[in-house]
């Protein structure tokens, strides 16, 4: 490898090993994203024994299908974490629907849709961690429409489709799972306000 290879370059050369089946190429590659692939996978999977069972799954996927990974983005480095963050998702559902962990509310999204959002100021209060620890206490079907409609920027007829629900499903479990944030904030900060420190 040439010292003067930009960061670019060398993940090229990544690609290509993975692509010729080298193992001490797949090696680098699992050790440089192991860490992206374990914040994606553990927002969807509570356990961490689960959750690095899960990242290994993927990984396999990934080393299966690199050869048909093509850069969408404006940089390679973009576009390669854009394609593996979503087979690690999909790996995230593919594991909870397996082990049918996956339980997904059916009332109308009706009745929440204006008392389901979080109001600006009770979110500026918390760091990115802090909701993060909250977000991974929401039952399993609260915290897949979570994170994918917050978090991954997706839709919801994209989350439709790949939970297998309507969007007015995947509405009302967002708002249902915004509600249930907002009443763990305000327990949160009575607790904050009786003793002085964060629960969490």
């Amino acid at each position: 490898m040439d010292l003067a290879d930009t960061p670019e370059q060398i993940l090229q050369d990544l690609i290509k090993g993975c692509i010729a089946l080298e193992r001490q190429s797949q090696k680098c590659f699992y050790e440089q994203f192991y860490g992206y692939a374990f914040t994606v996978c553990h927002r969807f999977i509570s356990h961490e024994e689960e959750t690095v069972e899960v990242i290994n799954d993927g990984f396999l996927k990934i080393f299966r299908e690199i050869r048909h990974f093509k850069p969408m983005h404006k940089t390679l480095t973009d576009s390669l974490k854009a394609w593996i963050r979503r087979i690690f998702i999909n790996t995230s559902i593919d594991h909870l629907r397996k082990h049918r962990l996956i339980t997904i509310e059916l009332n109308d999204v009706t009745s929440l849709q204006n008392g389901g959002s979080l109001p600006a100021t009770v979110m500026d209060n918390l760091s990115h961690k802090e909701l993060m620890a909250m977000v991974s206490r929401l039952s399993t079907a609260y915290r897949l429409v979570f994170n994918l409609f917050v978090i991954d920027g997706y839709t919801h007829e994209e989350i439709g489709a790949l939970l297998h629900i309507s969007p007015g499903t995947s509405k009302s479990n967002l708002a249902k799972a915004r509600v249930n944030l907002q009443k763990m904030i305000i327990k949160e900060k009575k607790l904050e306000k009786a003793y002085g420190r964060r629960a969490i």
